[in-house]
């Protein structure tokens, strides 16, 4: 007689990157300038699970609850809530999440994505050059800059080469760095980094740099027609974005709690 083995169960701990919401008093304006932002990109959250942080609230649990309705009333997909007591879980809430920290793992779609980090060619080489002698913001000067400290190996992380255009509908999320397109990005499709991002060729969907905080983070394109731009968290729509900077080859950075653009060409 054959003895049956019973398999067991499996569980393991592991991460997966996410978008935390991070929402800010009051409340009242935080909610019309998401609307704003589904106004001109009604998609973005479409499949995409969502963290709630309301650290920087004071709500009670009644009020928390009223907060997830209007937010999953916008179509935000909710994974869990940060920034409140971990005694305030119920069946009727998300899961409580603490502990959280930026991710440290690109998710499955930059993978779809196939990067590759071989060389550029010698002409994108060149564009990728002439983009960045133009890094500098326009009041600083050479003269000005101290040496840069030379960058430990922790430290230094090989960009994300997407060497095939970003169609509509695909998201490219690469926390740990910066994001080279070598093609266009499509209306519908979004680019996430940690860093900056560049694209050679036509930006027309969602790009947002320094996702985590990163400042310095900047954003360039051969050719300017965004739905959306955001560095640092600080976002510009497309209607707010000046038409005399459209169809053209810029950059764009964070000054202070602005996004500003400039034209290279």
């Amino acid at each position: 007689m054959t003895q049956t083995v019973s398999r067991h169960i499996r569980f393991r701990g592991r991460s997966f990157p996410t978008l935390a919401l991070e929402l800010d008093a009051p409340l009242a304006d935080w909610m019309a300038r998401l609307d704003a932002y589904l106004a001109c990109s009604p998609a973005f959250f479409a499949k995409k699970p969502i963290v709630v942080d309301v650290s920087k609230l004071d709500l009670d649990r009644d009020a928390l609850r009223a907060l997830l309705r209007e937010l999953i009333g916008r179509g935000i997909r909710i994974l869990g809530v940060s920034g409140v007591d971990p005694a305030w879980a119920a069946d009727d809430l998300p899961p409580i999440l603490t502990g959280g920290r930026p991710a440290a793992v690109p998710d499955a779609a930059a993978a779809e994505a196939s990067p590759k980090k071989a060389e550029l060619t010698a002409d994108e080489r060149a564009a990728f050059e002439q983009i960045a002698g133009a890094l500098a913001l326009p009041s600083e000067s050479k003269e000005e800059k101290e040496p840069p400290a030379a960058a430990t190996p922790e430290q230094t992380h090989s960009p994300l080469v997407i060497e095939a255009p970003v169609r509509s509908g695909q998201t490219v999320f690469y926390p740990q760095g910066d994001v080279i397109v070598i093609g266009s990005v499509s209306s519908g499709a979004d680019v996430i980094a940690g860093g900056s991002i560049h694209v050679y060729g036509t930006l027309r969907g969602r790009a947002m740099a320094g996702a985590y905080g990163e400042m310095r983070a900047r954003i360039f394109c051969r050719r300017l027609e965004a739905e959306l731009l955001a560095v640092g968290g600080v976002y510009l729509t497309a209607d707010e974005i000046d038409k005399e900077m459209l169809s053209h080859n810029v950059q764009i950075w964070l000054d202070s709690e602005d996004v500003k653009v400039a034209r290279l060409d």
